[in-house]
């Protein structure tokens, strides 16, 4: 009967870890499918660009260099 016991509890130990490694990697598989793009080292990226502010200057031309002539 102890016999019978200890391979039962053998065998529900080993299911348990099993259970819980799959879990594991379905979580790792699943953050790994939603997951933004990473970044390579180095890479620059730009997240947020501000909104362009008309100048009051937008309507008036533009600068024109000159020379006086004497």
């Amino acid at each position: 009967m102890r016999d019978v016991f200890y391979t039962v509890l053998v065998v529900w130990i080993i299911w348990r870890i099993i259970s819980s490694v799959n879990t594991i990697r379905a979580k790792q598989a699943t953050a790994a499918k939603t997951a933004p793009y990473r970044k390579k080292e180095g890479e620059t990226t730009v997240e947020y660009v501000p909104p362009k502010n008309k100048s009051r200057f937008d309507g008036e031309g533009e600068y024109v260099d000159y020379e006086e002539i004497k």
